[in-house]
C-alpha cells in the first residue's frame, strides 16, 4: 500500500471517531479556574465579632437580635440611699426580645417595683406595676463603619400605689442611642450611651420631667465568655420635658461582670455608686433627692 493511501485511511478513521464520539472533548478537564465564591454580604446587621449587649454594666451595647431569634430575660434593679429618712427600692423586669426583621429588634416587657421608704417616722412605701415595649433599629455596623450604632425608642406606662395617697399613672418615653466599638479584637471593647427619658406623672394636671444620661464603659474579655467592665455615668434631672428647670445631677462609677455560661444562659451584674452630684437648693456634694446613692443590677438571660 502506498504512503498516500495509508495517510488517507488514517485520516478517514480519525474523522469517523470524532463524529461518533463528539462529547469526548467535553470530558477533558477544563483549564479555566473555578468561578469565585460570592463575597459575603456586609451590612449594619452583621458583624464578624459579636459583643454581648450586657457586657458593659448599666451601659448597653449596640447589637440586635438576629431575624427570628427570641430570648427572654429577667432583670433585678435596686436603688438604695436618700437624703432624708430611708429609701430602698426593688424592681423586677420580665422581657422577651425578638428579631423582627433585619437590623430590628422588638422587646415587650412587664415590670414591678416596690419601694420601702420613710421620712420623719412616716411611712412612704410605694408599689408600681407597668408594661412597655423596647424597639431597636441598628443604624451602623462595626465591620462597615468601625462603630456599631443603634437607635432605641422605649415607651412605657406604670401604675403607682403609694401608701396614704391615691393611685396615679406615669407615662415614660425613652429615646436612646447605643454605640460600641472593638478596641482589641476578642479582648477589649468600648460603649457609649446617650439617653433622654421624658416623663408625664399624674394625677392630672400631669407633672412633666425628664432625665438625660450620658454613659461610657470599657469591657475586657478575660477568657472566653467572661467579661469584666468599668463605667462612668452622668445623669441630669429636669422639671420639664426639655433641658430647662434643672433639678439636680449625679455622677456614678462602678464595676460590672458578664458570664456566658453556655450557648443559652448568660448572667450579668453591675454596681454603681454616686461619687458626685448636686440637688438644686440642697446642701452637700451629692444629689440624694432625685437619685439614689447606690444602684444594683442583676440580669439573667436565655437564648433559644
Amino acid at each position: 500500500m502506498s504512503l498516500a493511501s495509508t495517510l488517507s485511511k488514517h485520516l478517514a478513521l480519525g474523522l469517523l471517531a470524532a463524529a461518533v464520539c463528539p462529547a469526548a472533548a467535553a470530558d477533558l478537564p477544563s483549564r479555566k479556574g473555578a468561578p469565585a465564591a460570592p463575597a459575603p454580604v456586609v451590612s449594619a446587621c452583621t458583624d464578624s465579632e459579636g459583643i454581648p449587649t450586657d457586657a458593659f454594666g448599666f451601659t448597653t451595647g449596640s447589637d440586635v437580635a438576629e431575624v427570628g431569634s427570641f430570648g427572654p430575660s429577667l432583670t433585678y434593679n435596686g436603688g438604695f440611699g436618700t437624703r432624708v429618712g430611708t429609701s430602698n427600692g426593688h424592681g423586677l423586669t420580665l422581657q422577651g426580645s425578638y428579631g423582627l426583621f433585619p437590623c430590628a429588634e422588638i422587646g415587650p416587657y412587664l415590670l414591678g417595683n416596690f419601694t420601702r421608704a420613710s421620712a420623719g417616722g412616716v411611712s412612704a412605701d410605694e408599689r408600681d406595676f407597668g408594661a412597655g415595649i423596647e424597639m431597636k433599629y441598628r443604624l451602623l455596623g462595626r465591620d462597615m463603619h468601625g462603630i456599631g450604632l443603634t437607635l432605641v425608642i422605649d415607651p412605657s406606662v406604670t401604675r403607682a400605689d403609694p401608701d396614704g395617697a391615691s393611685r396615679f399613672t406615669t407615662y415614660n418615653t425613652g429615646i436612646r442611642l447605643f454605640a460600641d466599638a472593638t478596641l482589641i479584637p476578642n479582648t477589649l471593647y468600648a460603649a457609649v450611651n446617650l439617653s433622654q427619658d421624658l416623663t408625664w406623672t399624674g394625677p392630672s394636671p400631669y407633672q412633666r420631667s425628664s432625665t438625660f444620661t450620658v454613659a461610657g464603659s470599657l469591657a475586657w474579655q478575660v477568657q472566653e465568655g467572661l467579661y469584666l467592665s468599668g463605667e462612668v455615668r452622668h445623669l441630669r434631672a429636669h422639671n420639664e420635658l426639655g433641658f430647662g428647670k434643672e433639678a439636680g445631677y449625679a455622677t456614678y462609677v462602678g464595676p460590672g461582670i458578664y458570664w456566658q455560661a453556655n450557648k443559652q444562659w448568660a448572667i450579668s451584674a453591675a454596681y454603681n455608686i454616686q461619687v458626685a452630684g448636686k440637688a438644686k437648693g440642697e446642701p452637700g456634694n451629692l444629689d440624694l433627692t432625685n437619685f439614689n446613692r447606690h444602684l444594683l443590677k442583676v440580669k439573667l438571660g436565655y437564648s433559644f
